[in-house]
């Protein structure tokens, strides 16, 4: 498995599973949404700063995601560890950074067919909450 791996099913695939690890060290498995752009791969908090695994990951937590079909991770977030998974470090987007423009269409490209969640997403407390996804090497 590479970092290749991880941009063409970020990119290929409508719901991924992050793996973060709670503060116990068990991973746990969480379905969200990723967007490519550039070739970067990108992941945002539909909730802001709130929710769980965004708050694993920028709490210096190990950070994975599982590759396959993350929507395993919405019927059963156990069955979604069994996949195959890359770790990945993330960097932080700020709100006015140019790309966050361009991570906009290609969230209203990509979940064109779900406008009202993507309008969640185009929230600025989702905004505030997007992260770059980068090789752990």
């Amino acid at each position: 498995m590479t970092f290749d791996d991880v941009v063409q099913v970020l990119d290929e695939t409508a719901v991924v599973a992050i793996v973060t690890t709670k503060a116990d060290g068990s991973p746990v498995a969480t379905p969200i949404w990723s967007m490519v752009v550039d070739g970067a791969p990108y992941v945002r908090s539909v909730n802001g700063p709130g929710a769980w695994w965004y708050r694993h990951v920028t709490a210096g937590r190990p950070v994975a995601f599982a590759l396959g079909d993350g929507a395993i991770a919405e019927r059963d977030r156990g069955a979604a560890l069994n996949l195959p998974r890359e770790q990945v470090q993330t960097e932080y987007v700020p709100v006015d950074d140019e790309v966050q423009r361009e991570i906009d269409a290609e969230l209203r490209r990509k979940y064109a067919s779900s406008p009202e969640p993507v309008r969640s997403m185009l929230r600025d407390d989702a905004r505030s909450c997007t992260l770059r996804i980068v090789d752990a090497d």
